[in-house]
């Protein structure tokens, strides 16, 4: 079970407790502490809505305990049982009134379906057939037609224990088998196109086995989840909502020595080191596949290790290994202590602490991360190889939804960003981003390109001014409005292509004045310091300009993370209008205005495709 770190460990202590005797009493208390410390944390408010078509009431306060160890500070809303459409498309329902920043549909065939679970062995093919087209056209028009902006999370579903030994079901055409894996291939699909999020229940339910459904509650209550399985469904539920509030870590800083293989280099030399197919060398040899994975999924990668350079480089020479030396962004092979070496890695990336992860085998070493660099999240383990695996595999600090282009290049850029930053200390601000060769493309928002948007509108936190957190759909609507201005800008220069970095979405008001209001403006940490904002904000201009807009209006948004950007409208040249809030500044300016790029940005403009 992983904490928020700042929790005091008689905190941990109580809710550890909870999970290990299942009990609800002991989840009681230990909510009613983890309530009262979101509380004084002033943690963020989420509203979560369910929908559903059987009983979870029992589950609210494991599921309510999970959430509050993301952190934050959850309401949850049900709606009523098996009211799905009528809850979600009527905009008086107490439901949608209840504002949910998150939208769960947990279902199953037997609801849905009852004819077809109890009646197939007696309908024909074109029957059954018909049944699961259906249930696809109903599906499909829940997606299509809520309008909402909170992320749509459905549930999959699984084979109801009946079936799950039928064998006559599993070899016919349109059985309950394959209809279920069809419909859960087809929400797969919707997933992939960023239409809705997934909660794969039939995964959870597969994981913990069959006892975690207790069939005498579920004919009484219609209530299936059993009672000791309540807080690892809990869990499993609070992943999805995880991933969507907290950012994704971006560094995986790794040992070397009995972590990425066994043995000792210094002390055991390059041909004693354990890695290769027997046990349990090739559990060190899974180990680096993982890793190695990571890294093709964008994550950056930092080697720490006590140990001379010129020996580890001579081990990664000589062994065939999945990974390579030059497989890290950066490497720390010295005799330092390892959080230093992280201090020292992050501002060669340009990172922030807070982006790191650290796998090490020795407690010591864990332990001294936790105390010197509280912000960095350790892995913890016990040293042992399979161990260290479970735990590098199951951990959530790189969760996220889609992996688009920009994750792909990313480990390939933060190595570039140690090129810039030492041609950055060698010479002058101006000289330095004009040597950089830089270039840039201001694009409309588009189907292209619309998966890197809302993955950046769901985690771009530190240049972000309002924070605000946009459904697909939501997107979709305001890219249908010609009046609305939706931009990306991407960012090249001489040592690498860093693909879309950043993104503005101005919203036309509909008043008689013609005025436009800044809804999102924010850029990637990768792209800071090269004045890439500035060309984002001349494209702003420019499309202000050529459409006819008398008036620009923003706020500032302050959240705990976006403090840097907090003077960046009027460093823009916008005016401050007459508030008391620090935390909600609203900004204004007339139009038309001279367009002010950067000098060292070569920028490439889109064809005005919404001029009016």
């Amino acid at each position: 079970m992983h904490y928020p770190k700042k929790w005091p460990r008689a905190l941990k202590k109580t809710v550890s407790q909870a999970y290990e005797t299942k009990k609800l009493n002991d989840v009681r208390i230990a909510l009613k502490k983890t309530d009262e410390q979101v509380r004084n944390e002033h943690e963020q408010i989420v509203n979560i809505g369910i929908l559903r078509t059987f009983t979870i009431e029992t589950l609210l306060e494991c599921l309510r305990l999970s959430l509050t160890t993301i952190p934050c500070n959850p309401n949850i809303t049900l709606g009523e049982i098996e009211n799905i459409e009528q809850e979600l498309f009527n905009k008086e329902s107490i439901f949608l009134k209840s504002s949910p920043d998150f939208i769960y549909i947990l279902w199953r065939l037997e609801e849905l379906l009852p004819n077809l679970m109890w009646n197939i062995d007696s309908m024909s093919l074109e029957q059954r057939r018909d049944s699961f087209d259906m249930l696809v056209d109903r599906i499909n028009q829940i997606i299509s037609q809520y309008q909402g902006s909170a992320p749509l999370i459905i549930s999959t579903f699984s084979v109801p224990d009946y079936w799950k030994s039928s064998l006559h079901d599993k070899h016919r055409s349109y059985g309950i088998v394959e209809i279920v894996s069809r419909l859960n291939l087809f929400l797969y699909e919707q997933a992939s196109f960023g239409s809705i999020k997934i909660f794969d229940m039939a995964q959870w339910l597969s994981s913990v086995g069959e006892l975690a459904v207790n069939k005498k509650m579920d004919f009484y209550a219609r209530q299936p989840i059993a009672a000791r399985y309540a807080l690892s469904f809990a869990d499993f539920f609070s992943q999805v909502v995880r991933t969507l509030l907290t950012t994704k870590s971006k560094v995986l800083a790794i040992d070397l020595d009995n972590t990425l293989w066994g043995g000792v280099l210094g002390e055991d030399g390059i041909e004693n080191l354990n890695i290769g197919k027997d046990y349990p060398a090739n559990v060190y040899w899974r180990i680096q596949q993982v890793v190695y994975a990571l890294k093709s999924r964008g994550i950056v990668l930092v080697l720490l290790s006590k140990n001379n350079i010129t020996d580890v480089t001579m081990a990664f020479d000589s062994l065939s290994m999945p990974l390579k030396l030059s497989d890290f962004s950066v490497v720390k092979a010295n005799w330092k202590s390892k959080y230093a070496n992280l201090i020292d890695a992050s501002e060669e990336l340009s990172l922030g602490i807070d982006s790191f992860v650290f796998l090490d085998d020795q407690l010591f070493e864990q332990e001294e991360m936790n105390a010197f660099l509280p912000s960095v999240e350790v892995i913890s383990n016990s040293g042992d190889p399979l161990n260290l695996l479970e735990s590098l595999s199951d951990n959530y600090f790189f969760d996220s939804f889609l992996i688009g282009q920009e994750d792909l290049v990313r480990n390939e850029d933060y190595k570039n960003q140690v090129s810039r930053k030492n041609l950055e200390n060698e010479l002058d601000r101006e000289t330095f981003l004009t040597s950089l060769d830089l270039k840039a493309n201001i694009d409309s928002v588009n189907d292209a390109n619309l998966n890197r948007v809302m993955q950046m509108i769901s985690k771009t936190n530190q240049f972000n001014l309002t924070t605000k957190r946009h459904s697909i759909s939501s997107v979709k609507k305001l890219m249908s409005i010609k009046d609305n201005i939706l931009l990306t800008i991407s960012l090249c220069d001489k040592f690498g292509d860093q693909g879309i970095i950043g993104l503005c979405i101005a919203i036309n008001s509909s008043k008689p004045k013609k005025e436009l209001i800044i809804d999102t403006f924010l850029l990637s940490c990768r792209a800071l310091g090269r004045d890439a904002e500035d060309a984002l904000w001349c494209g702003l201009i420019r499309h202000s300009n050529n459409m006819g807009y008398e008036f620009l209006r923003a706020s500032y948004l302050a959240s705990s993370k976006n403090m840097q950007v907090a003077g960046f409208y009027n460093r823009m040249g916008m005016s401050p209008e007459a508030n008391k809030d620090e935390k909600n500044i609203q900004y204004t300016l007339n139009l038309p205005q001279q367009e002010n790029c950067p000098e060292w940005i070569d920028i490439r403009f889109m064809e005005i495709i919404n001029e009016q």
